[in-house]
């Protein structure tokens, strides 16, 4: 069973875990958080997974649940090699800023690297395919309703805070 890190309303990490699949029975002031990572490459595109039929089979970027005592750079660092065989180092990775949902933190994450596509190793259960696309795309597919909805308000983040 995965346990998440429960963190106050102040995103201070508490010393207490909640069963993933209970997370959304978190009594009020408790929160667990999820981590997205955005990859821009040189040329100025994304890097996009269509997630499996088990994940709903939408376009989205990388991230996840921050589990037991982690914080959010150390579980950014874990979902880019556990969905994509992708090395980061922290030096890599900026952290820009955190959305706050009901009960939920989403700590946003932002690098610059070029990633070979064909190198990538797919975790299979969670990523169908992976691609790079431009602010375009992503506009069309959010348009289209086919990107991930939680996804949406991170992703205008990186555009605002990047360009």
């Amino acid at each position: 069973m995965e346990y998440l890190q429960v963190f106050d309303d102040d995103k201070n990490m508490l010393y207490e875990k909640i069963a993933r699949s209970n997370k959304h029975d978190l009594e009020s002031g408790k929160n667990f958080m999820i981590v997205l990572l955005f990859i821009e490459n040189s040329e100025g595109k994304f890097l996009m997974q269509k997630t499996s039929k088990a994940k709903g089979s939408v376009i989205a970027t990388t991230g996840g649940h921050v589990t037991y005592g982690d914080d959010g750079i150390t579980t950014v660092l874990k979902e880019a090699k556990e969905e994509l065989d992708l090395d980061l180092s922290k030096e890599e990775v900026k952290y820009i800023s955190t959305v706050k949902y009901p009960g939920i933190f989403c700590e946003v994450y932002y690098t610059k690297k070029d990633v070979d596509l064909d190198k990538v190793i797919l975790q299979e259960s969670e990523v169908e395919s992976v691609m790079w696309a431009s602010t375009k795309d992503i506009e069309k597919f959010i348009e289209e309703e086919t990107f991930r909805k939680s996804n949406i308000e991170p992703f205008n983040m990186i555009i605002n805070k990047t360009n």
